[in-house]
């Protein structure tokens, strides 16, 4: 699920509670989602959705809440967990410098002892990186080099790394901190046949957004045709999405189904070959996500262990 480190209900504390919750529930994954600016008024189209659609405004900032910061969140689940992975859904690469973030991320992997999947997007508002200062053109080209500078960096076998790129270059330099994972698993985001073909191209595997299981289908039929363009396997890669599954209702219970509806409905995503569903995370208050958990950790996991 989610962490509630962003939304309505966010909170320091909450975020401990969920994180100690789930993994004794059993849960497999925490994941995070960023945006490290939400501007009032936006220009840019959001992508992610079947159509380009404008965002109104104070709409970011209203769906982010507190927003806590994305690789901090990240350390401190770490400190508190032991076995849960943790991973992010997405990081917006262009707003981040690569080398900083090579360091902060492997800092967290060994801080969780190997646990981080780190998965990416080029990012979809301008206004978010332009009050960041960060360029806006060629993020794409420029996501991609960020990638390879970081796994440069967590894979040098020396006590030296150098790095030549057309965006960056790196004397040589001490590659330290290196993660416990050699290298960290970079998973891709996005739904366009650009972000398809880049996951496989240089992804460990792809994430998509929330979505219906019949628009996954078509999105994982592209992806699979993608793959056989770059001599991979669909199998290869670790498929990642979000689902409709039990969002919470006050009518219809803690889950806002049944357990036998929500075990149909993550079977249909499982049926797709989804390796890792997030589901929940969008409870309105702290008692409505504990509930939830324990809701669907009781009635719902053990069907799929």
């Amino acid at each position: 699920m989610n962490l509630p480190h962003a939304g309505g209900a966010a909170s320091p504390e909450l975020v401990r509670d969920v994180c100690q919750a789930a993994e004794e529930l059993g849960f497999d994954g925490l994941w995070t989602i960023e945006h490290l600016v939400a501007p009032v008024h936006t220009d840019s189209l959001y992508t992610l959705g079947r159509e380009l659609s404008p965002i109104a405004d104070g709409a970011v900032s209203a769906t982010m809440g507190l927003n806590l910061e994305q690789n901090t969140t990240l350390a401190y689940a770490a400190s508190v967990t032991t076995t849960i992975l943790l991973g992010t859904m997405v990081a917006v690469l262009p707003l981040r410098n690569p080398v900083l973030n090579a360091r902060q991320l492997a800092t967290i992997d060994q801080y969780s002892g190997g646990r981080l999947l780190y998965g990416v997007g080029v990012g979809w508002l301008k206004e978010e990186a332009d009050a960041m200062g960060m360029p806006w053109m060629h993020r794409a080209a420029r996501s991609e080099e960020h990638i390879a500078l970081m796994r440069a960096l967590w894979t040098a076998e020396g006590d030296v790394v150098e790095f030549k790129g057309q965006f960056w270059t790196l004397p040589p330099m001490d590659p330290q901190p290196r993660p416990v994972q050699r290298p960290i698993p970079i998973l891709i985001g996005g739904h366009s046949d650009v972000a398809l073909d880049r996951a496989a191209r240089i992804g460990d595997g792809w994430i998509g957004a929330g979505m219906s299981v019949g628009r996954l289908g078509e999105l994982r039929d592209r992806l699979r045709v993608a793959c056989e363009r770059h001599g991979r396997s669909i199998e290869s890669l670790r498929l990642v999405c979000s689902g409709g599954a039990a969002r919470g209702d006050r009518v219809k219970g803690p889950l806002g189904a049944t357990p036998d509806e929500i075990i149909a409905e993550l079977n249909r995503y499982a049926a797709l070959g989804i390796d890792h569903l997030n589901v929940g995370g969008r409870a309105s208050s702290p008692k409505a996500t504990m509930a939830w958990l324990a809701a669907f950790g009781r009635d719902v996991l053990p069907a799929f262990r």
